[in-house]
């Protein structure tokens, strides 16, 4: 099924409603957990796949990212968040810059407010490592609505800058 794309982004939401299932005592835990094994390996075999299918967006510009690689990369943050996380992390430390790849996950249509969480945002990208790369923009004051500065990417630091504020552990 993740031969292809649209397969991968199918297999990995799959997974995840399959893998959910399995954590809850509803009447399909006990199907879904008589081999947790598999679940492990399914995971494993999609993120080998979304790999494969996003090697041609490791080295082109975040704003030329399709649809379906934004699709992609969030159905990999769910399926093998170790794994989303490691490769997004290598193409930051190579020419990706993280406000620019946010405002390309978090679409100006949305809010980025509800996806700006402990969950979301940290299996796909991983919270500290993102306040660590934004740092210098996060602690400076937020800009002037009049500014030229992107609004959304204004929307998503200030969205980024009140999370942190309500983490614990937070300066």
């Amino acid at each position: 099924m993740a031969e292809t794309p649209d397969g991968a982004v199918l297999a990995a939401r799959t997974l995840q409603r399959v893998a959910a299932r399995a954590d809850s005592d509803g009447p399909d835990h006990t199907q879904a957990a008589a081999d947790p094994g598999w679940i492990s390996e399914a995971r494993s075999l999609i993120s080998h796949e979304i790999a494969r299918h996003l090697t041609p967006a490791a080295s082109q510009p975040i704003h030329e990212l399709t649809e379906l690689e934004i699709t992609l990369i969030w159905a990999w943050g769910h399926a093998e968040p170790e794994a989303s996380r490691t490769w997004i992390s290598q193409r930051l430390d190579q020419k990706w810059a993280p406000l620019d790849l946010l405002a390309v996950l978090l679409p100006p249509d949305r809010a980025p407010f509800p996806v700006i969480d402990n969950d979301t945002l940290q299996s796909l990208i991983g919270l500290e490592g993102l306040y660590s790369r934004l740092g210098p923009l996060l602690d400076a004051p937020a800009s002037d609505p009049d500014s030229s500065q992107d609004e959304h990417q204004a929307r998503i630091l200030q969205a980024l800058r009140e999370h942190r504020g309500n983490t614990p552990g937070s300066s």
